[in-house]
């Protein structure tokens, strides 16, 4: 399911405000994961088949469960709240980028 969230693509000065995960690579050795989400002015746009205007590449703690879904993982995972005490030195940069956002209906979806 994509997220919803207006968020500003930095390098265009441009709002984004839907955002589909394009790709989940999982390192089950240091139990991290990245996640690269493709970002669209809006919804109506991504449906149209438009190119994404950015892409964000989130590196995660973590790993899916077994069984479970790698997009649901990263979705769940990208909207979580950061924790109350973290350091954002360790952090990578837009790693609670998605923090807050809304997952709506796949595009495909009527």
């Amino acid at each position: 399911m994509p997220l919803k969230k207006i968020v500003e693509i930095a390098s265009i000065g441009v709002p984004a405000s839907f955002h589909v995960v394009r790709r989940v690579t999982v390192d089950m050795q240091l139990k991290q994961s990245i996640v690269e989400v493709a970002s669209f002015y809006n919804r109506e746009v991504a449906q149209q088949g438009a190119q994404s205007i950015g892409i964000a590449t989130v590196q995660i703690e973590g790993v899916p469960g077994k069984g479970e879904d790698l997009t649901r993982f990263a979705e769940r995972v990208l909207i979580e709240q950061p924790p109350e005490r973290i350091d954002s030195c360790a952090l990578p940069p837009n790693r609670f980028v998605f923090t807050e956002a809304e997952v709506v209906p796949d595009v495909t979806s009527s």
